[in-house]
C-alpha cells in the first residue's frame, strides 16, 4: 500500500507543477516513499484538529518541495482540497510556492530559505523537552511527541544547519529526528562539485546518532530506520536516506534538470506510464488510497481523543499546572506586573534598565524564557533567579545559544511556533545581521519573538566600526511586521516592555544603549508613548521655530540642543520617536500636531544612517546621521568627530536660521 501511496503523491505533485507551469518536481518524486511512511504510518496528528498540542511536529526544511507536502496533507484529510492543489502557486491560494505558516493547515512553519526549517525543528524539539519538564507528572505524560524534519543537500550546505545541529547534539534532543534526502544533486548540478564531506561523520561529531546507508525508496528500510531512531532517547537522530531525484522520470531522473522546473508534458506522460498511473486523469487519487487514509484518520482521531481524556484527568488532578498550561499556551499577561511602580535609578544604560524589567517580568511570567549568543553579561539578559537549560535538565529558563546568532534566531522561531513559551534572544545590535534571515521569517510568520539588541550606535566606542552599528536600525525598520523600539531612558524602557508584552502577533526588537542615560523629564507626559512618537519638551508659548526629532540616546542630545537654542532666542520643541514606523501609522492630525508647523526647521538626530526619516521632514530640514562607518575611540571623542555634540548641532541650526548656511 505504501508504494501505491508514494506513486499517488508523485502524480499529484507533477500535476500541480505542470498546471502552475512552475515548481520543483525533484524532491516530491524522490521522497515519495518517505512521505508515504511518515504520513501513512509514523506521524501522530489529527487533520481535523491541526493545532492539537499532542501532535508530532513535521517541518519540511527543503521548502521548495512544497508540492510533496501539499499532496500528503490533502491525502491525510487536512482542509486542503483537490481544488486547492490545482491552484498551486496562484494568488491567494492555500498552496503557495513554499510552505507558509498560517496559510495552509498542517504547515508548522514557513520554510524555503534553506536550513531555516531544520533550525526551527531544533527549537520545537527543545520546546517539547522544556514543556515536558514543567508539566509531565509521574502518573501523566501529557507532553510526549517527536519532531521530524526533512532536509536536502542544499540545507546541509548552509551554515545555519551546522550551528543548530551542534547545539541540538549538545543538548541531547532525543525526540528530534532529521531525515536527509541525500540524492547528490542540487539546482546547478551534482553536489560533488562543491560538497564532498562526510555528513555522517560530521553529525556524529555533533553528538547525533546517525543511521546511514538507507535506501530512501525502500519502505521496509525506511520504516526500520524510524523504529531504530525512536529507540534513541539521549541524542538527536539523523537518518541518511539515499534517493534518486526525479525518481520515475524517463530522462530527467538523477538530473538537475528536474530540480526546479516542470518536467514537461511528454516527460510527465512517461513518468505516469512508469508508475502505472492513468495518463489523462490529472490529480488522480485511487479509491484504495482514499480508503486507507480515511481509516488512518479514524485511528488518529482515536489517539487524539485518548490524549484529551488523559489531559482532562491530569487537569482535574493538577489544577495549578493546568492554569499555568493555559496561560503559557495563550501567552496570558498577568494583571499585576507593577512596572509603573518599578524604581530604576538613573543615569542608567537602557540595556541595564531592560535587565531590571526583564527579571521583574520573569517572576510574574513563568513562560518567559530566553538567552543570548554568549553575550548575556553584556546584553544583560540573564534571568538571575532561574536556572539554565542543559542536557537532561530542561526546567531552567536561561538558554545558552553559544556564538550562533543565525541558529539562535531560527531556534526561537521554532519555540514560538511550537507554542507554550514566549522566547527572547539577544546579541549586540551590529550582529543582528547574522540573524536577519531568521528575523525576517519571524516577521513573515508573525511570531511573538522578542529580540533584545544592545550596544546600539557608534557610542559603543573603543571596539570600533566592526562592533558599531550604523545601518542596522534602518535595515530592521524596513522589515514588514517587525516592531522596532529604541527607548531614550529607563522610563521609556519600561513602557517599551509593556508594548512588547501586548504584541502577540509579530516580533519586536528592543534596541538598547551601552552607555548610561539620565532620566528625561517628559513635560507633556508619556501617555502617548504607545503612538510611537510624542512631545517631551515644555509647552511652547508660541509655535516652535525648530522641531528636534530623535530616538534612543540621541533624545538627550536633542534636549541639550533645545536648551542652547532657547538661550539664543530660538523656540524649539523636542520629539522623542522610539518607534518611528508606529508613529507614521498614526492619523495625520496627530502627526501634524506633534511635528508642529511645516515652516519650522525640522531636525533629525540619530547616530545611525537615517534614510527613512524623509517621511517626517518638510521643505526646511537638517539631518544629523552617520554617513560612514565609525572609528575606534572613546565615545565622547566619537561624538565630537561625527558631529553628535549639542554644541555643534545647535551652532549649525543657528547658522541655518540666520541664513548663513544652507539646509543639509
Amino acid at each position: 500500500m505504501f508504494y501505491r501511496i508514494a506513486n499517488i503523491v508523485r502524480g499529484l505533485a507533477v500535476d500541480m507543477i505542470e498546471t502552475a507551469n512552475s515548481g520543483h518536481p525533484g524532491l516530491p518524486l524522490g521522497c515519495a516513499e518517505i512521505g508515504a511512511v511518515l504520513f501513512g504510518d509514523v506521524l501522530k496528528y489529527d487533520s481535523a484538529v491541526p493545532d492539537w498540542p499532542g501532535r508530532d511536529r513535521f517541518v519540511l526544511s527543503a521548502g521548495h518541495g512544497s508540492a510533496w507536502l501539499y499532496s500528503l496533507l490533502h491525502l491525510s484529510g487536512y482542509n486542503l482540497s483537490l481544488e486547492d492543489l490545482k491552484k498551486f502557486r496562484q494568488l491567494n491560494s492555500k498552496t503557495p510556492g513554499h510552505p507558509e505558516y498560517g496559510e495552509t493547515p498542517g504547515v508548522e512553519v514557513t520554510t524555503g530559505p534553506l536550513g531555516q526549517g531544520f533550525a526551527n525543528a531544533v527549537g520545537m524539539a527543545l520546546a517539547e523537552k522544556m514543556l515536558a519538564a514543567r508539566f509531565n507528572t509521574e502518573d501523566y505524560k501529557i507532553v510526549d511527541h517527536h519532531t521530524y524534519t526533512l532536509l536536502g543537500d542544499g540545507c546541509m550546505m548552509e551554515g545555519i544547519v551546522s550551528e543548530a545541529a551542534s547545539l541540538a547534539g549538545h543538548l541531547g534532543l532525543g525526540k528530534l529526528i532529521a531525515i536527509y534526502d541525500d540524492n547528490g544533486i542540487c539546482l546547478a548540478g551534482e553536489t560533488k562539485a562543491t560538497f564532498t564531506e562526510s555528513v555522517a561523520d560530521r553529525f556524529r561529531a555533533y553528538n547525533w546518532k546517525v543511521i546511514d546507508h538507507i535506501n530512501g525508496h525502500s519502505i521496509e528500510e525506511f520504516k526500520a530506520a524510524i523504529i531504530k531512531a525512536k529507540e534513541t532517547e539521549d541524542k538527536p537522530i539523523l537518518i541518511i536516506a539515499k534517493t534518486h531525484i526525479g525518481y520515475g522520470a524517463p530522462t530527467k531522473q538523477n538530473s538537475s534538470n528536474c530540480h526546479g522546473a516542470p518536467l514537461g508534458e511528454e516527460e510527465v506522460k512517461g513518468l505516469k506510464k512508469n508508475l502505472g498511473l492513468p495518463l489523462e486523469d490529472k490529480f488522480y487519487v485511487s479509491s484504495e488510497v482514499k480508503e486507507f487514509f480515511e481509516n488512518r484518520k479514524k485511528q488518529l482521531t482515536k489517539k487524539r481523543e485518548e490524549w484529551e481524556n488523559k489531559f482532562t484527568q491530569w487537569a482535574q488532578k493538577y489544577p495549578e499546572l493546568k492554569e499555568q498550561w493555559d496561560k503559557a499556551l495563550n501567552l496570558t499577561i498577568p494583571q499585576d506586573l507593577e512596572l509603573d511602580s518599578l524604581k530604576i535609578k538613573s543615569p542608567v544604560a537602557t540595556r541595564v534598565a531592560s535587565s531590571i524589567v526583564l527579571n521583574k517580568l520573569a517572576d510574574k511570567i513563568p513562560y518567559l524564557i530566553g538567552g543570548s549568543a554568549d553575550l548575556s553579561p553584556s546584553t544583560k539578559t540573564y534571568l538571575d533567579n532561574y536556572g539554565e537549560v542543559q542536557k537532561d535538565s530542561f526546567k531552567g529558563r536561561n538558554l545558552r545559544f553559544g556564538v550562533r546568532e543565525h541558529a539562535m534566531g531560527a531556534i526561537v522561531n521554532g519555540i514560538a511556533a511550537h507554542k507554550g513559551f514566549r522566547p527572547y534572544c539577544s546579541t549586540f545590535f551590529v550582529f543582528s545581521d547574522y540573524m536577519r534571515p531568521a528575523i525576517r521569517m519571524a516577521a513573515l510568520m508573525k511570531l511573538p519573538v522578542i529580540y533584545i539588541f544592545t550596544h546600539d550606535s557608534i557610542m559603543v566606542g573603543e571596539d570600533g566600526p566592526t562592533h558599531q552599528p550604523v545601518e542596522q536600525l534602518e535595515s530592521l525598520r524596513m522589515i514588514p511586521n517587525l516592531k522596532v523600539i529604541r527607548p531614550a531612558d529607563e522610563e521609556e524602557t519600561k513602557l517599551a516592555w509593556k508594548e512588547v508584552l501586548k504584541r502577540t502577533e509579530g516580533p519586536t526588537a528592543l534596541v538598547l544603549s551601552r552607555q548610561n542615560l539620565p532620566h528625561l523629564e517628559k513635560y507633556r507626559g508619556i501617555k502617548e508613548f504607545f503612538r510611537g512618537g510624542y512631545i517631551i519638551s515644555h509647552k511652547e508659548k508660541e509655535a516652535p521655530q525648530v522641531v528636534l526629532m530623535a530616538s534612543g540616546s540621541e533624545v538627550l542630545i536633542a534636549v541639550k540642543v533645545n536648551l542652547i537654542l532657547k538661550v539664543n532666542g530660538i523656540t524649539g520643541r523636542v520629539v522623542s520617536i522610539p518607534d518611528r514606523e508606529e508613529f507614521l501609522r498614526q492619523e495625520k492630525k496627530y502627526i501634524e500636531e506633534v511635528l508642529g508647523p511645516k515652516d519650522a526647521l525640522r531636525v533629525v538626530i540619530e547616530a545611525n544612517t537615517g534614510q527613512g526619516w524623509y517621511q517626517l521632514l518638510s521643505d526646511s530640514y537638517y539631518t544629523v546621521f552617520m554617513k560612514s562607518f565609525g572609528k575606534s575611540a572613546p565615545a565622547q571623542q566619537l561624538a565630537d568627530c561625527f558631529g553628535f555634540t549639542p554644541e555643534k548641532i545647535a551652532q549649525k541650526i543657528i547658522k541655518i536660521r540666520q541664513g548663513t548656511e544652507k539646509y543639509k
